[in-house]
């Protein structure tokens, strides 16, 4: 009886110490698919490449190293990097120290953000 009381606590103690998912959707492991940049009309296929955002709490890495922060307001993901991606567009990324994005799209598999200058396609990872 005692063991199971200790092996229930010790299940509280653990579940209650984790970071609560405040991000819904958006949390997650993103590839960038696809970069369509709306001046030229170019369009850049990355399914290929190895090009990800991760987003947790209220922090958000790139492939090349970028770190920053992000508030997802209403439709609107606004990114803050303090540490920017080797070649930011790579990413996605036009603007790194204060880019807002429109999100066109947001599901549990799929998000589609859009730019002043490019409309980006991820699929969750």
């Amino acid at each position: 009886m005692k063991k199971t009381i200790y092996i229930l606590l010790a299940v509280a103690l653990f579940a209650s110490c984790q970071k609560a998912d405040k991000n819904g959707d958006l949390d997650g492991f993103w590839k960038l698919l696809q970069i369509e940049e709306h001046g030229s009309g170019t369009i850049t296929d990355t399914k290929e490449d190895d090009r990800f955002w991760s987003v947790q709490l209220d922090l958000m890495t790139t492939t090349g190293y970028g770190k920053g922060r992000f508030q997802h307001v209403g439709d609107s993901l606004y990114v803050q990097m303090i540490h920017v991606p080797s070649n930011p567009r790579e990413v996605g990324l036009y603007n790194p120290k204060d880019e807002r994005f429109e999100v066109i799209h947001l599901s549990a598999k799929k998000m589609i953000l859009r730019s002043e200058y490019v409309e980006l396609n991820f699929r969750k990872f």
